[in-house]
């Protein structure tokens, strides 16, 4: 069995070149490097901060408000490099994703709490146009008032 220490983890990242240190094991499957460490499987990124002190437990954080989930600045799920990292909240963790499109939010019909298809929208708004009342669309297809009013101002279900 191989002692595990700091050296034997490095061993496993190639720290050549001054971009990503990648990890040379085991990957899970998205993508993030895994490494058994004194019996318990983390990420390889996650332990690489804990060595260079960045975080003070290789556990993932146990609180979603807690500010010691480890980023990567360089997206890439195989670095361990310490200078790719930062700290922030599993909601700085989303954000990121989405402000660099690892990460979409479905829209209209494709969302998961869509209560309506493109060809209601359609009616919908076509109806509005030639005159219905908001709160009777509203009643008619089981959605609130503000919904109607969001639908045919634009606002969702964004015209194609």
């Amino acid at each position: 069995m191989v002692k595990q220490t700091a050296e034997s983890f490095w061993g496993r990242v190639d720290t050549q070149g001054a971009g990503c240190w990648e990890w040379q094991g085991s990957l899970n499957n998205i993508g993030y490097g895994t490494v058994a460490w004194h019996g318990k499987l983390y990420t390889a990124h996650r332990v690489a901060a804990y060595l260079k002190g960045l975080v003070d437990s290789m556990s993932a954080p146990k609180s979603h408000r807690a500010v010691t989930h480890v980023l990567h600045k360089c997206d890439n799920r195989k670095c361990c490099n310490p200078d790719h990292f930062f700290l922030g909240s599993y909601r700085d963790n989303q954000l990121d994703a989405y402000k660099k499109g690892r990460r979409v939010q479905p829209k209209g019909e494709e969302h998961v709490n869509s209560k309506l298809n493109r060809l209601q929208i359609d009616d919908i708004r076509t109806r509005y146009r030639i005159g219905e009342v908001q709160t009777a669309l509203a009643r008619e297809f089981n959605v609130s008032q503000m919904c109607i009013s969001l639908i045919v101002r634009g606002e969702t279900y964004k015209c194609s």
